[in-house]
């Protein structure tokens, strides 16, 4: 009694440690690693890295990447005003619908109907330029895109103002601001992202400069004198005296980027003005670039000179540049950037600036396209996942960057600081139906629960930053362990006697333990059997092929029709479920041959 319970003890932990489906074969499908992520289908908020490990992992991302918030719809083409107060309420900041400008969302059904939806500004398109939809676009529906030359040399996309535009010559401009998202294909020097030109030599361009951007206000900001001065006597030239005869000239200022910008990357742009100080901001991904004063000294203190707009100006987006841009707004206020963590999005056609900490607070979510096992009835037995988490420092007494890199190895990524990962699976046999089927939270390393059998998966997994959202959990590479529920293999020997009218088959069982029956298909083409019954209608026994033989193995088929050369082959298989209509059959054997002849029997037979 003793020694069955000694027996009985040591199986159960040999059970246990081996996990569903003993005896099984483990496969590995990796996503990760060396096999890269092309795998993961979908990423909210989450980017690849690399310099953390020697392959690139995933993590959350500190560049705004949001979706179309749950239950959300488009909006309707044409409802502007509805568009503008959800677009302000959804900054959070405290300025009415008013302070919008222009907006182009690049939303509408092509390039040509392109249209600033506050009212403003009339746009024109020529037509190389085009439009992608919501797959490619930063935010909304769809984004612009500029191919870098134009062969008819037109503008690619002219704005004009109205008689309400805030750039409508001759206003007296206090605060602006002007933002736009950005996915330069190349960033090759000199490309024009952007630029504003009216009489008498005043311009503003955004342009590339050794992968950095550039911006030029040129003869832009006047000084105080200027307001309310007669423009037709004011010398209107480029750096012409005002009407009272001071002598003082209009200001030309340079803000330049301090880091490059990466191409093949989407990044938001915005550069604000406070007339009250003269500070004039480039911001990029929410965090300030470059600062400076719009006064003789360039710093605070002195005159401050404001934008006053010449005659017939115009802005230009894309003249020479390659790549996409979306959302671009202009503002009559010096916005401040709130940061996200205080809104609640209320659709995805709504721009949303980056927060000030560096990862967003509600996490990021990566999902796999649906992963082929290769065979019915296949079994998860676990995931296992490897990765870390990493944080950016500033060194002290210093301002470089460093980063602060943990790596867990294999674990269940819950971290002391409070940043996590989660993982999620999804098992079935029709991969079109997936998106009915309810995610399976998982724990890396421990048995897969109920309901992981199919031939095709899915994973998921949620990232989440620490309480201050200053780190990030990371992902190295994910593996799911599975038996692919390999079919039986085909039996051997099979042997076909010749008989009146009929043919009688048998082979030798197939080795597989799961064997649990055999499929024989016959036609009269090799390798193709749809045999029926013979055309005579006298059946004989004979059935369409193929014909369960169940365990046996022999088997009469009758009904056929002399003369005629059938080719035959057998297929061993198990089952993936209870019902009949889920036989899983292997490969077929050797294919042999037989014709039926009356008064004779013949035989032939085959090894496998």
């Amino acid at each position: 009694m003793k020694k069955i319970l000694i027996i009985m003890a040591l199986w159960g932990v040999f059970a246990g440690f081996a996990g569903p489906g003993l005896g099984a074969e483990e496969k590995t499908l990796i996503l990760g690693a060396a096999a890269g992520w092309k795998a993961v289908e979908s990423r909210t908020q989450v980017e690849e890295l690399e310099g953390l490990r020697p392959r690139g992992v995933l993590a959350l991302s500190s560049a705004w990447t949001g979706t179309l918030a749950e239950g959300a719809e488009p909006r309707a083409a044409g409802d502007t005003r509805e568009t503008l107060a959800l677009y302000a309420a959804y900054r959070n900041f405290p300025v009415p619908e008013s302070a919008l400008d222009l907006v182009l969302s690049f939303d509408e059904g092509g390039a040509a109907l392109f249209a600033d939806s506050a009212g403003h500004y009339r746009i024109s398109v020529n037509a190389g330029v085009q439009r992608v939809g919501d797959r490619w676009a930063r935010y909304g529906q769809g984004a612009a895109v500029f191919a870098g030359t134009q062969n008819d040399q037109r503008d690619p996309l002219v704005i004009r103002p109205g008689p309400a535009a805030l750039f409508n010559p001759g206003r007296n401009i206090r605060d602006f601001t002007l933002e736009f998202w950005l996915y330069p294909a190349n960033m090759e020097n000199g490309e024009r992202i952007l630029s504003w030109s009216a009489m008498d030599n005043q311009r503003i361009f955004c342009e590339a400069a050794r992968n950095k951007i550039r911006w030029t206000f040129q003869e832009f900001f006047s000084p105080p004198e200027f307001r309310g001065a007669d423009r037709r006597s004011a010398g209107m030239g480029a750096a012409g005296p005002d009407a009272a005869g001071t002598g003082r000239r209009r200001l030309t200022v340079f803000l330049e980027s301090r880091s490059s910008l990466v191409p093949r990357t989407w990044s938001h742009h915005m550069i604000r003005y406070n007339a009250d100080t003269g500070l004039l901001e480039y911001l990029i991904n929410g965090r300030i670039e470059n600062m400076i004063h719009t006064t003789p000294s360039h710093g605070e203190g002195g005159d401050v000179y404001t934008p006053q707009v010449n005659r017939d100006g115009s802005f230009i987006l894309g003249g020479r540049f390659s790549g996409m841009i979306d959302e671009f707004r202009v503002y009559n206020r010096f916005i401040n950037a709130p940061g996200r963590a205080a809104l609640e999005p209320v659709s995805r056609t709504a721009l949303e600036l980056p927060e000030l900490a560096k990862f967003p607070r509600s996490g990021g979510r990566i999902e796999s396209r649906v992963l082929d096992l290769g065979e019915t009835g296949s079994t998860v037995f676990r995931l296992e996942a490897s990765g870390g988490r990493f944080s950016s420092l500033r060194e002290a007494g210093t301002r470089r960057m460093t980063v602060r890199n943990i790596y867990a190895g294999r674990g269940n990524f819950r971290f002391p600081d409070d940043s996590a990962l989660r993982f999620f699976i999804r098992v079935g046999e029709e991969p079109y139906r997936f998106s009915q089927s309810p995610w399976i939270p998982v724990i890396p390393g421990e048995p897969i629960p109920v309901g992981s059998r199919g031939r095709f998966v899915q994973v998921a997994a949620a990232f989440y930053p620490s309480g201050d959202q200053e780190t990030s959990p990371y992902l190295e590479e994910l593996r799911i362990v599975y038996d692919r529920n390999e079919p039986p293999y085909p039996p051997s020997l099979v042997i076909a006697q010749a008989l009146d009218g009929a043919v009688e088959l048998s082979w030798r069982a197939s080795p597989d333990e799961d064997t649990l029956g055999y499929l024989v298909y016959y036609g009269t083409s090799s390798g193709v059997y749809y045999g029926q019954a013979s055309l005579t209608g006298q059946l004989g026994g004979a059935r369409d092929s193929p014909i369960d033989a169940g365990n046996r193995t022999s088997l009469r088929i009758g009904g056929l029709k002399n003369g005629t050369l059938y080719f035959f082959a057998v297929a061993a298989y198990d089952r993936v479920g209870t019902r009949a209509e889920e036989l899983h059959p292997g490969a077929f054997s050797r294919e042999i041959t037989a014709r039926p002849l009356r008064g004779e029997s013949r035989m032939a037979r085959v090894d496998q």
